[in-house]
């Protein structure tokens, strides 16, 4: 059984320079990149990705419209990412604290259905009731990205007050150069046998958290469904060599999603797409970073305010 220790620990050789406080009751266990940490009260469990380099995008000529040109971007900050993505109990422990009404609830709006690809919205649909049977192992989908901004605001907030944060990390959506660099566990090339990494085609939506293999850091399910929501604006990469990469320069309604699926004919971690904001699917979901906040030209939007409760 390995030691448990706080994150005070694990930020040993940055505290200083960082002005970090101890995660008092998070507690980190060695794991792929040595450490993870728990999230008190969700049970939620993330995995530390060192400072490093992420090549977003391809360069060939095989590479699609929005996935060139490649970008090398450095990621001066280390950050901890969820190793699944957050699953039903954990939205609906947020939902039960604050009361929240997610965007296809409000109004009955309904949710997208993946086997329509797209398609009209169908009214009644949401996270509680997608429309196929999920149970607690399953991740959650039918939310927004603004929904998911709020959940992370809220344990931002929830984790500020207790004092378990270090000073200047929040939680919050990852980067498209934080997403592909955690899910090639800072590589650069395509997993081996990636086969082995998702649930095949043709399949739900979704499948219980973990079902599959993990990656080289222990991160689990970002090849195939849901896509994940990801904190950038949609744009152009930039090219050549940029830092802590966080989104175009001017803003757009449009922001990205992210995982890898046949749905393109590719099977690759480059693979992105777009959508508003305000869309809420049965095949998108979310998963956590902690993180120093994404500091894009133009940022997002902020999260709205909670919905009040029924």
């Amino acid at each position: 059984m390995p030691p448990r220790v706080t994150l005070r620990s694990l930020f040993s050789l940055s505290a200083m320079a960082l002005g970090l406080v101890a995660l008092n009751s998070t507690a980190a266990e060695p794991g792929a990149t040595g450490e993870k940490i728990t999230v008190p009260g969700l049970n939620y469990t993330m995995v530390k990705a060192p400072a490093g380099v992420a090549v977003m995008g391809h360069g060939d000529e095989n590479s699609k419209s929005d996935e060139s040109p490649a970008t090398r971007v450095k990621i001066t900050q280390p950050f901890w990412i969820g190793v699944t993505e957050l699953t039903i109990p954990q939205w609906r422990h947020f939902v039960e604290t604050t009361g929240y009404i997610t965007e296809a609830e409000r109004g009955n709006v309904g949710l997208n259905l993946l086997k329509e690809k797209a398609g009209p919205k169908h009214v009644g649909l949401s996270w509680r009731n997608p429309g196929f049977a999920q149970d607690d192992t399953h991740p959650v989908v039918g939310i927004s990205w603004q929904d998911a901004m709020q959940f992370c605001r809220w344990l931002t907030e929830r984790e500020q007050t207790a004092g378990r944060l270090p000073n200047g990390y929040v939680f919050t959506l990852p980067t498209e150069a934080q997403w592909e660099y955690a899910c090639r566990a800072g590589g650069n090339d395509e997993l081996p046998n990636v086969q082995e990494y998702y649930w095949p085609a043709p399949s739900l939506p979704t499948h219980p958290v973990a079902g599959r293999k993990p990656n080289a850091w222990g991160i689990y399910d970002m090849y195939g469904y849901p896509l994940e929501w990801i904190f950038d604006w949609y744009g152009k990469y930039p090219g050549g060599e940029v830092t802590d990469y966080a989104g175009p320069a001017s803003a757009n309604d449009r922001n990205v999603i992210r995982a890898h699926h046949e749905m393109r004919g590719q099977q690759s971690s480059r693979n992105r797409w777009s959508t508003t904001g305000d869309t809420q699917n049965d095949f998108v979901g979310l998963r956590m970073v902690l993180a120093v906040p994404p500091q894009p030209v133009s940022p997002p939007a902020p999260p709205r305010a909670p919905a009040a409760a029924h």
